[in-house]
């Protein structure tokens, strides 16, 4: 019985509690407000210096195709080396077995 009571008088203070809110005044021009906050994080900002950022972006995209573009200059210079000593070694071994025919016409005497 005491806790039905006791539940009883909590109800009655909250009911009357409630009797004594009022509605809050909002000031002038808050939703206006509130909405270019909410627009503002929603949209993402363009600052004064934000061309920066994409320009870091592209100088970094453009140094490695530099280096792509400096190693592949490098490497392949570096084979054209290569390919005209394997060239005139394949001259030398062509001049030296079969070279032209009347260094060789020794069997067309017969």
């Amino acid at each position: 019985m005491k806790n039905e009571n006791n539940i009883e008088n909590k109800i009655n203070q909250a009911l009357n509690s409630i009797e004594g809110i009022e509605s809050a005044e909002v000031k002038p021009f808050f939703y206006t407000r509130l909405q270019a906050r909410m627009e503002n994080q929603i949209a993402p900002s363009y600052g004064r210096f934000s061309i920066l950022a994409n320009l870091k972006l592209s100088l970094a995209m453009l140094a490695v195709f530099f280096v792509f573009n400096l190693t592949s200059v490098i490497y392949l210079t570096g084979s054209q080396d290569t390919d005209s000593t394997t060239t005139s070694a394949i001259d030398e071994f062509s001049e030296e077995y079969f070279s032209t025919p009347n260094v060789y016409d020794y069997l067309n005497e017969y």
